[in-house]
């Protein structure tokens, strides 16, 4: 039998996606040791970057669900001496075990909220529509991309990427899904226009 999902983990899975979307959007505090993601399982430096930091979180309520918080010196700041930089968050991953059934992409789109219609590649180039389709079919992983709208608290703009897991016809179980399940979702600050509309300067 698949693992029937309460609705308080389903709570609790709103609780983060929303906390992790308003560290990266709206520039809120970020405090590994005290946090709603639970306690740091680790925090594991990036060999050959400086300043660069990977925590990973138990939470109590989803104890397999895999949360990971990647935190580096600020882009934005020129330092020479990335050691006395202040330290951001750039990204979120949250893996969700049990996958989590009865949230639909509607109500993910309402809740960061998404922008729809749309997304941003890697360059900055705006390009049509959301769905990014199944890879590779027989697995019926269902990926889908946006950016987060734009709020009045809103200080960088957020790529997301959604992974659902689609139901499969062909099963006929009772605990089978007959709709799709949450299975990742990626958060990443996007600091392209940023440096953009600050280059570096040139030595004289």
């Amino acid at each position: 039998m698949r693992p029937t999902v309460t609705d308080s983990q389903r709570h609790m899975a709103f609780r983060i996606l929303t906390t992790a979307m308003a560290i990266l959007r709206d520039d809120q505090p970020f405090d590994p040791a005290h946090t709603i993601f639970g306690q740091i399982l680790a925090a594991r430096p990036d060999r050959g970057v400086v300043g660069v930091t990977e925590y990973s979180f138990e939470n109590p309520v989803l104890p397999d669900t895999q949360i990971i918080a990647v935190m580096v010196p600020d882009p934005v700041d020129p330092s020479a001496d990335r050691t006395k930089v202040k330290q951001v968050v750039t990204h979120f991953t949250v893996r969700f075990n049990p996958l989590l059934r009865d949230i639909s992409r509607s109500t993910l789109e309402d809740l960061f909220p998404l922008d729809i219609g749309y997304w941003i590649d890697g360059d900055g180039i705006r390009r049509p529509g959301n769905d990014m389709g199944v890879l590779p079919p027989q697995i019926r992983l269902h990926g889908y991309r946006y950016r987060a709208s734009h709020l009045p608290t809103s200080r960088f703009p957020v790529d997301v990427d959604l992974a659902f897991g689609d139901p499969d016809p062909k099963n006929p179980a009772p605990d089978e899904p007959k709709t799709p399940v949450l299975m990742d979702v990626l958060l990443n600050r996007d600091y392209s226009g940023l440096r953009q509309r600050h280059p570096e300067r040139s030595p004289s």
